[in-house]
């Protein structure tokens, strides 16, 4: 099981459109594979999110992945747009 990571940071003035366009990505995310999908706001950081969730196998991650990094709707809504999108899979270590 991998835990993924998805990381960026918002412009304050977009916050409501990116709201609305976050409503249909964690059952687009759980229709491809991702399970237990999280979305989280930065405490000490407003504006700054995080998305989390799990894949059992590395391709569903890397299949996500193409698809989030080559959606052109998500980095309008970002501080820097798409180069400040980040995704990162992490696997656990015992």
């Amino acid at each position: 099981m991998y835990t993924i990571f998805v990381e960026y940071r918002i412009l304050p003035e977009k916050r409501e459109a990116y709201f609305h366009y976050m409503s249909t990505i964690p059952a687009q995310i759980s229709e491809r594979g991702g399970i237990g999908y999280r979305h989280l706001e930065g405490v000490e950081q407003p504006n700054t999110f995080v998305e989390a969730f799990e894949v059992e196998q590395l391709e569903t991650y890397q299949a996500i992945r193409s698809w989030r990094l080559s959606d052109t709707e998500l980095p309008t809504f970002i501080s820097g747009g798409a180069a400040k999108l980040h995704m990162w899979a992490f696997a656990p270590k015992e």
